[in-house]
């Protein structure tokens, strides 16, 4: 697949909850809550990000970047996402899960902060 490891795109394909945080036992005032969520999200849709460009031909990241370039609306980049990666619902899934459980490893530290 693809070789270039250096190709950024931006996929913002996550969106995380103060439920969520709950629900693995990080409870944090609003303000924390929202930043914790933001560096969340960042992380999962850049691994998102990584899993994509990895799974691409050439060409194909070179469409995604142009489209990416071209200010297209992100539902339209998620279609073409979805017409060439089967398996994208299931990346998203599965970094979410990683990212939570990460996040329920260091709870404690986050907690504390």
């Amino acid at each position: 697949m693809n070789d270039n490891q250096h190709t950024q795109v931006n996929i913002q394909a996550t969106m995380i909850t103060k439920a969520q945080l709950s629900s693995v036992g990080i409870n944090l005032p609003d303000d924390q809550a929202q930043a914790l969520i933001q560096h969340v999200e960042d992380t999962v849709n850049e691994r998102i990000s990584e899993e994509i460009v990895d799974s691409l031909d050439d060409a194909q990241l070179a469409e995604l970047v142009a489209l990416q370039g071209d200010d297209v609306p992100a539902e339209q980049v998620e279609a073409w996402i979805r017409e060439r990666v089967p398996e994208y619902d299931e990346i998203i899934e599965d970094n979410v899960t990683i990212v939570l459980g990460e996040l329920v490893e260091n709870s404690e530290a986050i907690q504390q902060q």
